[in-house]
């Protein structure tokens, strides 16, 4: 089944706890230099109320 995350609200307590969790696990990954496949062929959006270079430039440094 296909949910669609449009606001934090939209999720449970232990869902964001699980996602929390795996944030920290997959940074760890990332910091020891293992591949990250379950990454691959993914896509992320972002949409931004205001202008900002600054901000989308963060975002999308992260997000590489």
């Amino acid at each position: 089944m296909t949910r669609h995350l449009l606001t934090v609200w939209d999720l449970s307590r232990e869902e964001i706890v699980h996602l929390l969790a795996r944030a920290r696990e997959l940074k760890v990954l990332h910091k020891q230099g293992q591949n990250l496949a379950s990454l691959k062929r993914k896509t992320v959006a972002m949409s931004f109320d205001k202008p900002s270079t600054r901000t989308r430039v963060s975002f999308e440094a992260g997000i590489a």
